[in-house]
């Protein structure tokens, strides 16, 4: 039976999330928050409805019969709300309240902080949350406001601007160089220490390439992330093909590849609030800062 009184409807927004991803880690990482309070949301929901809206399973969570029936109606309501907030928050021409911004990781550590502190300089009341993902968020539902992602173009559903374009090239630690010497382009990987790819992004067309081109013997480490990938660069272990977002000073650039294809980085926003005054501002801003950085301005000569 159904409890009113123990009902939060904030849990249905949780509810949702672990349905569609089918994983709490997942939508702990969607939503901004930890594998707890995922874990507890579902727990009171489901305490409150007197249903069991999952099966629990060591793949993850999959959705019980009850569950699915609950779904249904949870989603027409939570796509009537978010019609209405962004049908009211388009024309908030307020420079207060939150935006939620999300981006990759490499972006999210190494530029933002900086970006974002110097932005609350000038509207402090404009708060920011940032949300660490290369996963797409659903902007419809205001998982975020605001996507910085690598995309040829906008999807249909969406409007963007672009921010910069990121080559690839092949980067490597003082010390490995000094040690094992400085290959002179692609062709040479094959005589040195490689750092490539796990599974889970051997989708890449750089570690495409480098899994069909470079001996077994050569690959070294592997990393299903490109941050901890310039992480083991630096350390010496090998030379790692990055995007040029990666650059550092602990790394030297030795040279561009082409076999990776240019990424471009765009900045995206739903249509709905394109009126929105703070989504505005900090998104006319954040291009102005990408544009301006030294860093993108060096990597495109």
């Amino acid at each position: 039976m159904v409890n009113l009184d123990k009902l939060n409807w904030n849990d249905l927004k949780y509810f949702i999330s672990v349905a569609r991803s089918g994983s709490l880690a997942r939508a702990a990482e969607t939503l901004g928050v930890n594998h707890s309070t995922v874990f507890r949301r579902i727990n009171n929901l489901e305490d409150a409805l007197g249903a069991k809206l999952f099966t629990r399973l060591s793949e993850g969570y999959q959705l019980s019969e009850e569950g699915k029936d609950v779904l249904k109606y949870v989603d027409e309501m939570s796509t009537r709300v978010d019609d209405i907030q962004r049908l009211l928050d388009n024309n908030n021409e307020e420079l207060r309240g939150p935006v939620g911004l999300t981006a990759p990781h490499n972006l999210a550590y190494c530029f933002l902080p900086g970006y974002i502190r110097d932005f609350q300089d000038v509207y402090p009341e404009i708060n920011i949350n940032l949300l660490v993902t290369n996963a797409d968020c659903d902007l419809s539902r205001r998982e975020a406001d605001l996507a910085i992602r690598s995309c040829s173009a906008p999807p249909d559903y969406l409007v963007g601007q672009r921010l910069f374009s990121l080559g690839w090239s092949a980067y490597a630690a003082p010390a490995y160089l000094e040690k094992c010497g400085r290959p002179a382009d692609e062709i040479e990987l094959a005589e040195h220490r490689v750092i490539s790819a796990h599974v889970d992004l051997t989708f890449l067309p750089a570690f495409r390439w480098l899994e069909g081109n470079v001996p077994r013997d050569c690959i070294v480490a592997r990393s299903n992330d490109l941050v901890s990938m310039s992480a083991l660069a630096a350390a010496g272990i090998g030379i790692a093909i990055l995007p040029d977002d990666q650059a550092k000073p602990s790394l030297e650039r030795l040279f561009k590849v082409n076999f990776a294809q240019t990424s471009d980085i765009w900045v995206l926003i739903h249509p709905d609030m394109k009126r929105c005054q703070r989504l505005k501002v900090f998104k006319d801003y954040l291009i102005r800062r990408f544009r301006e950085d030294s860093l993108f301005e060096r990597l495109s000569l």
